[in-house]
């Protein structure tokens, strides 16, 4: 080869280095979009995938938080019932108790009226424990409501007939022929003594056995 002929290619070359060059550029951007490209996909794509996961967690989390709420909200309720049903047969048990003394008040209570009867004096002015009984009875214990009732009536019963003794007595004033006429008449229509022994009886082994249901205990 010639001299001539090896600058003609030198010169053919250098004219067509430009176009060779963008090929060649052109190329290079290529390669890189698409590996731009690709790398874009696969950063979406993890980025979406992170996206996701922490939206599920945020999601298991939330669920988690309203399901212990939920138990919290039960147990707490659950609590409440408990400690009231404790507080109520608490409650219960002291008002038993009060109930079993009021009838023993009440028997005080109708021996006063009977010797104040007797004697012709005025009756004092004394709480209804006859009332308060059965007020105690009626609010905390239907259970006893037959054994309460026999025994307030037969309570009742007596307060009628001491009272007019009471009335006969203070009428006949100093005379004992009238006296005696009421005290007798007073004694024939006595006949509750016995009854009223046995209502009391009845209340009182009613009561018992209920406060031992009530502490769940053999009473």
């Amino acid at each position: 080869m010639d001299k001539e002929t090896i600058q003609q290619i030198a010169a053919q070359v250098v004219d067509n280095l430009p176009l060779a060059l963008l090929m060649i550029i052109n190329l290079i951007i290529v390669v890189l979009v698409s590996a731009l490209t690709a790398l874009g996909v696969s950063y979406f794509r993890t980025r979406g995938q992170h996206l996701a996961t922490k939206h599920d967690f945020d999601e298991l989390l939330r669920q988690l938080r309203a399901n212990t709420e939920a138990v919290e909200a039960i147990k707490s309720e659950v609590s409440q019932r408990d400690w009231a049903r404790r507080e109520w047969t608490n409650l219960r048990r002291v008002k038993l108790e009060a109930l079993l003394e009021k009838t023993h008040e009440c028997d005080l209570y109708l021996d006063q009226q009977r010797d104040s009867a007797i004697d012709g004096t005025p009756a004092t002015p004394a709480r209804d424990c006859i009332s308060e009984l059965d007020m105690l009875a009626d609010l905390y214990f239907p259970e006893l409501k037959s054994e309460v009732y026999r025994f307030v009536i037969n309570c009742r019963e007596q307060l009628g007939l001491m009272n007019k003794l009471r009335v006969a007595v203070l009428k006949a004033g100093n005379d004992p022929t009238a006296r005696q006429s009421a005290y007798d008449n007073f004694w024939s229509q006595w006949t509750h003594s016995a009854e009223f022994r046995a209502a009391q009886y009845a209340l009182t082994q009613a009561a018992r056995s209920l406060l031992g249901r009530i502490m769940n205990v053999d009473a």
